[in-house]
């Protein structure tokens, strides 16, 4: 079968010699739906599997996405909310990010369900609802199904391009043939190694010997993307980024 998991081998490099309980097979950590393009998180060992488990299980994991809703879409000032707000709910916002953001908190099967989003360009584009298409930046606090696509086109009324399941149908027909356009392009995780016992260790072993962890782990600018290390308050993070 073509799946994620059967062609991770064919992606990846494999672990280290000597690295310890090695999975026969790297597998996914959570999911995407099968539209979605973008990121997903991968284990390759099984204590690494276990701890990645636990952050998305706790919602530790700060994921954004980037999608293209068709319509103008509304501001309201009564959903606005602060980038300093928006970090306090949880959610990954750049320290450096000045910015009014929008909430959506609305329960979806009965369970809690937030997103917060901001506009960040709009163009025209035919057969969209005004006539206008919108990129927004979306940051959920909770991983209910189908939450960015039905927040979008329930709350907002700007369902995205491409969503055979939520565009209202009509017009919005005419827009699909080139897929959801919806994609996970930011990722932020507590590293499942370095902030164990052995791996604090090691960590600080890297300082005594004047390494710096942060420039020498991960020193990757991909042609698509980056990823980095960073340690905040006692935590190794790992920052993962795709370009759009």
């Amino acid at each position: 079968r073509n799946t994620v998991k059967s062609t991770l081998p064919y992606a990846l490099d494999p672990p280290k010699v000597g690295t310890f309980s090695v999975m026969r097979r790297a597998s996914p950590v959570h999911r995407l739906d099968r539209a979605t393009s973008g990121l997903l998180v991968v284990a390759k060992t099984k204590p690494a599997m276990q701890e990645l488990s636990r952050q998305f299980k706790e919602r530790r994991v700060k994921k954004t996405y980037t999608a293209i809703v068709s319509g103008k879409i509304q501001e309201p000032s009564e959903t606005s909310i602060t980038s300093k707000q928006a970090q306090e709910l949880g959610v990954c916002i750049e320290n450096s990010e000045e910015a009014l953001w929008q909430i959506i908190d609305d329960d979806l099967e009965n369970q809690s369900a937030v997103t917060i989003w901001r506009p960040l360009k709009q163009w025209p584009l035919e057969h969209a609802w005004n006539n206008t298409a919108t990129m927004v930046e979306l940051k959920p606090k909770t991983g209910r199904y189908h939450q960015l696509r039905r927040h979008m086109a329930w709350n907002s009324e700007c369902p995205i391009l491409g969503d055979k399941k939520y565009d209202g149908g009509g017009n919005a027909k005419l827009l699909r043939e080139n897929g959801l356009f919806l994609c996970s392009n930011k990722v932020t995780l507590e590293h499942p190694y370095f902030n164990t016992a052995n791996g604090r260790k090691e960590w600080v072993e890297m300082k005594n010997k004047g390494i710096d962890p942060t420039e020498f782990l991960l020193r990757n600018n991909f042609e698509d993307g980056k990823v980095r290390v960073s340690e905040e308050n006692g935590v190794v993070y790992i920052h993962a980024e795709i370009n759009l």
